[in-house]
């Protein structure tokens, strides 16, 4: 039997959050080994509640606390409540929901709750979880992107499809992104991957000398071969999951503008809903995506979704 993919949706009922419910809809509604966690985390009330003034006894703070805290968990259960039944492309029993009280730094919470319950990613709105819980999620997003262990789903735009465009780098770093991507898809039918990869063109200076276009060479010969064997790898993986191969496309491209230009072009000239990148390269002068790429990615392209990996 086929294990299910297992996401965590950090939900508060705004539009940014209901956008990943539709994107979760869309992408993989059809699919039944697929699990979704609808997590909602209630607000605490603010401590001075429990401090002297007002001219009430200890006791009753600590009632008006305890009604407080009933109350907004009340609301939290009911915002979960609604965004189950806004998951409507899944089965009842394919949706879980998950309600706390918050007792930190959101983000981390839903971090300790992502990387403990074992979730293959989790999913959030891209501008952040804020109004109906009086704006304290604020930017949890942002700090999924930077400080989660797993990956990150950043949805954005609308009218999702299933073409996906995986930004790889060479070496270990790349083979991560593909070996997610490979196991959330496998035996989807419906998804066309594009496999990118961008390569710097030589941008030394001063004569080229015989001995420097040998060293050229050199170079140009053992990338080609590193990309050869990098992308049969790949395939091989698409193939141990059941995808399709002939849906999987790989894409190479020389860029002066750097990686981040490129990928950016790529996704808005072919048309993707979901673009994959990984949040560090391997470095180096050769490194393709660095913190630095993966940043200039989530910031620019808001009218996509963004998966973050590694």
């Amino acid at each position: 039997m086929v294990p299910a993919r297992k996401v965590l949706l950090a939900y508060d009922g705004t539009t940014p959050s209901r956008k990943a419910v539709a994107y979760l809809n869309e992408v993989f509604g059809h699919r039944r080994d697929f699990t979704i966690t609808l997590c909602v985390v209630a607000r605490r009330p603010p401590s001075y509640l429990l401090r002297g003034g007002g001219g009430k006894p200890l006791f009753e703070r600590e009632d008006l606390l305890e009604k407080a805290i009933a109350e907004n968990m009340a609301r939290a259960r009911a915002v979960a409540e609604r965004g189950r039944q806004l998951l409507s492309a899944f089965p009842e029993d394919a949706v879980d929901l998950k309600v706390s009280l918050q007792t930190g730094d959101l983000a981390y919470e839903i971090i300790r709750e992502a990387e403990g319950g074992y979730y293959d990613a989790v999913v959030v709105g891209r501008r952040g979880l804020s109004r109906a819980t009086q704006g304290f999620m604020g930017s949890v997003s942002y700090k999924l992107a930077e400080h989660a262990r797993i990956p990150v789903w950043m949805v954005a735009g609308e009218g999702w499809n299933h073409r996906v465009l995986v930004a790889v780098d060479l070496g270990e770093p790349g083979f991560r992104v593909v070996d997610h991507v490979a196991y959330v898809f496998a035996g989807d039918p419906g998804v066309e991957i594009t496999l990118f990869h961008v390569v710097y063109p030589w941008t030394g200076t001063g004569p080229r000398t015989e001995t420097l276009k040998r060293i050229e060479a050199g170079l140009v010969a053992a990338e080609e071969e590193e990309t050869r064997t990098f992308f049969e790898k790949a395939r091989r993986r698409f193939e141990e999951e059941g995808f399709p191969t002939e849906r999987v496309r790989v894409r190479i491209v020389r860029s002066i503008f750097g990686p981040a230009s490129a990928i950016l072009k790529e996704a808005r000239k072919g048309g993707y809903g979901t673009v994959v990148v990984g949040r560090r390269g391997r470095g180096g002068f050769k490194g393709l995506l660095l913190g630095s790429v993966s940043t200039k990615i989530i910031s620019t392209l808001k009218d996509r979704t963004v998966w973050l990996v590694g």
